[in-house]
């Protein structure tokens, strides 16, 4: 797998809302820049280039697309980058615990 990044990854500790090709999960995101993410999402495996919404903020929806699926690991690639501010507010090195607003109306996938 070639590495197409133009900036580093900024490692994260958080669940975040999603929706690939119009599924709705809850998944964890392991790292983020502005120009994409790695999520974890079990039993899910979307095709390359699935449209995706990823809810950042209460009011930040990211707009991307599916890059590459690995087992459980899918990488995202934004359509559009997003603000630097949005990076530093999950960056792992500045984690503190946040109420989870990602659960509101999302069921978790069942296994």
């Amino acid at each position: 797998m070639v590495d197409r990044r133009r900036e580093g990854r900024t490692l994260t500790q958080e669940f975040v809302r999603i929706t690939i090709a119009g599924i709705g999960l809850r998944c964890a995101m392991r790292n983020l820049s502005p120009s994409g993410c790695m999520v974890e999402c079990p039993d899910l495996t979307p095709r390359i280039g699935a449209p995706v919404e990823l809810a950042l903020l209460p009011e930040y929806i990211a707009q991307g697309q599916v890059a590459w699926q690995l087992g459980e690991s899918i990488g995202i690639f934004f359509l559009e980058p997003i603000d630097a501010h949005v990076v530093r507010h999950y960056a792992s090195d500045q984690w503190s615990p946040r109420g989870d607003w990602s659960f509101g109306g999302w069921a978790l996938p069942r296994s």
